[in-house]
């Protein structure tokens, strides 16, 4: 464990210098490393997490991991220069798998895969066949001890007899070696199901005025089947959604260990009914509207949804007045030159109007123009420019 997270200090060291180093934007996507787990790593069948780092110049937007081509997660890297993501993943059974991650860059280029080939579980070892040596032994017939002669006396020779013959013995039967039977296979008992977990299911913003749209993000761990209002969907993916009146969105996860529901509500703030001056009481209006005390809550907004440093959204606000009174205040944008829309500014307050600016996919200077408009068709227009980064920093 130690030595990999060495190594991943390297590469992250190492990464940082390519990235400073590069001027120009890459078209090359990403450069991405498996951090955990190593190629060629021995894991116990479980619950296992996977990491993997990236970095690019241009920021990286997102990772994706993938289980023998399978695409298992595709999650948000955090769209800066160096970009990490962390999730599960619980192998079903034992076996060989291969691990990859690629990254995607916030221009859309994908990089090389970065590819980890591991075993969870134990393997079987083959039975190994007994062996046993025989040893033959073979008895030699000794010499009788001849008689001792007397000393001094004669005696006739005695015939020698001759030596006995060793009867030779029958071979002693060689038992058979002992044959290996089968093994009966050792079934690895499997954990049960895990109910599924939704770790995070959000609208941003989570309230829009009519014609706006919000990014709805989930992230949900072990499920077999994910559905948004009934549709299926991945287990960390986010959608955009401009619904035309206040909508309820469900998130239901489930799998063979259970089931979990979660549910958001995105808000739709709609322009104001005009209100008819009596005719009864005319009233000779010249004078347009006075718009001051404008202000914003950030100066500067980020292109990514959800980021908070700088945040993806702004809210502008003024304070608007007339004699014969505000028929209506409308923002309209234009972004890097180019037309971005309008929107209705809703009062929030005696004589306050506001609303929420973005998110916006576009970078450049957002020329935000405020145009109010009284009940004798008197006008009056002010302006506040809102810089748009491409930068996320968490």
């Amino acid at each position: 464990m130690k030595h990999s997270v060495v190594c991943s200090a390297l590469l992250i060291l190492t990464a940082l210098l390519m990235a400073a180093c590069s001027q120009a934007a890459s078209t090359q996507g990403p450069s991405t490393w498996i951090d955990e787990p190593l190629d060629g790593a021995q894991l116990p069948l479980g619950p296992q997490e996977l990491m993997a780092h990236a970095s690019d110049a241009d920021g990286v937007a997102n990772l994706e991991f993938r289980v023998n081509g399978a695409l298992l997660v595709r999650s948000p890297a955090g769209g800066g220069v160096l970009g990490d993501a962390t999730v599960g993943w619980d192998p079903s059974a034992p076996g060989v798998y291969t691990i990859t991650a690629t990254a995607t860059d916030s221009r859309g280029n994908t990089g090389p895969d970065a590819t980890a080939v591991v075993t969870v579980g134990e393997a079987e070892a083959s039975p190994t066949p007994w062996s046993t040596e025989e040893i033959v032994s073979q008895e030699t017939p000794s010499q009788p001890p001849s008689s001792p002669i007397p000393s001094g006396t004669r005696m006739p020779p005695t015939p020698t007899p001759p030596f006995p013959t060793a009867t030779p013995r029958p071979p002693t039967p060689t038992p058979p070696f002992p044959t290996a039977g089968p093994r009966s296979p050792t079934a690895t008992p499997q954990p049960p199901p895990r109910r599924p977990e939704i770790a995070y299911f959000e609208a941003n913003p989570s309230s829009i005025n009519a014609g706006g749209c919000s990014t709805i993000r989930w992230g949900v761990d072990y499920a077999a089947a994910i559905y948004l209002d009934g549709e299926g969907v991945y287990d960390h993916d986010e959608w955009q959604v401009c619904p035309p009146t206040t909508t309820t969105y469900t998130l239901f996860a489930t799998s063979g260990g259970g089931e979990d529901t979660r549910s958001v509500e995105v808000t739709v703030i709609q322009a104001p009914t005009p209100t008819s001056i009596p005719t009864s009481t005319p009233m000779e209006d010249n004078a347009p509207p006075s718009i001051s005390n404008i202000s914003l809550s950030a100066n500067t907004i980020s292109t990514f949804a959800g980021c908070s440093n700088p945040p993806s959204t702004t809210t502008i606000t003024a304070r608007v007045r007339d004699e014969s009174g505000v028929w209506a205040v409308i923002a309209s944008l234009q972004l890097a030159g180019s037309p971005a829309g309008t929107v209705v500014m809703g009062q929030s307050a005696p004589d306050v109007y506001q609303a929420e600016l973005g998110p916006f996919t576009q970078i450049g200077d957002l020329v935000v123009a405020i145009m109010a408009q009284d009940y004798h068709a008197n006008t009056a227009e002010a302006v506040r420019t809102v810089a748009v980064s491409g930068m996320c920093i968490e």
